[in-house]
């Protein structure tokens, strides 16, 4: 089979597929059938434009250009939210001074251990806490995490919250930490709540000079062992862990 001569020009002269559509086809598929003549302006006004030019240029950070509804806007943390924040610090931080242990001796008399009585007795009887077996060692030592880490999760809280960032990204990333740790001492509360529901025994109860509560440790024991202060500083966690998650 021979080829004549007019059959590469033929070949030739038809679109490779790299070259795309025939301009006129082009033209007409992005719209210019549309509005042959010229395109509508994008701003109703010189003086929106102008407008929308001078907030791009002296935002605050924030496209300017979004809508005024968009959740880019949206401040995630309010002079409200900032509130509530300092007030769930600040008990974190008290709870030094709380009672956090309660109990009733012979004689009838009431007894509370502050935060310095009850760490103490945490720290001295942590060793023998598992004689009265594992639930109550184990809740020893929650309880002792507890203790300490209350108080420094608040000041951090504090220090996260009020101290100046370079920008609102690094502001709430430095701020998210200390509020998602707070998820710790609200879980490790629940845990020893959990673990009383074991029972147990109550280590060197023969000691103490107690008649309430009595010397097997259950769920009714824990309740009327703690005071305030524990239940103020799963409050605090859970709020900050929640926080937490807004940000």
């Amino acid at each position: 089979m021979t080829m004549t001569a007019s059959q590469p020009d033929q070949i030739s002269s038809q679109p490779r597929a790299d070259q795309g559509p025939p301009e006129e086809v082009r033209f007409r598929y992005i719209g210019f059938d549309v509005y042959p003549k010229r395109v509508p302006r994008f701003w109703k006004s010189e003086t929106e434009a102008a407008g929308y030019r001078k907030e791009a240029q002296v935002g605050s950070g924030v496209s300017s250009l979004d809508r005024d509804f968009s959740l880019l806007r949206d401040v995630a943390i309010t002079k409200a939210d900032k509130f509530i924040l300092t007030a769930m610090g600040a008990v974190m931080l008290l709870t030094v001074v709380m009672p956090w242990v309660h109990f009733r001796a012979f004689g009838g008399s009431d007894f509370s251990l502050s935060w310095p009585g009850t760490l103490g007795a945490l720290l001295g009887g942590i060793g023998t806490a598992f004689g009265g077996g594992l639930t109550v060692g184990l809740s020893a030592i929650l309880g002792l995490f507890m203790m300490i880490a209350t108080p420094l999760f608040g000041a951090w809280t504090l220090a996260a919250l009020w101290m100046k960032a370079p920008s609102d990204d690094m502001y709430q990333a430095r701020l998210r930490k200390p509020l998602q740790f707070g998820y710790a001492v609200f879980f490790a509360g629940l845990v020893i709540t959990l673990l009383s529901l074991a029972g147990g025994q109550i280590p060197g109860y023969s000691t103490w000079g107690l008649i309430d509560p009595g010397e097997s440790y259950g769920l009714g024991v824990l309740l009327t062992l703690l005071s305030y202060g524990p239940y103020s500083a799963m409050a605090a966690g859970l709020v900050a862990g929640v926080k937490s998650g807004d940000l």
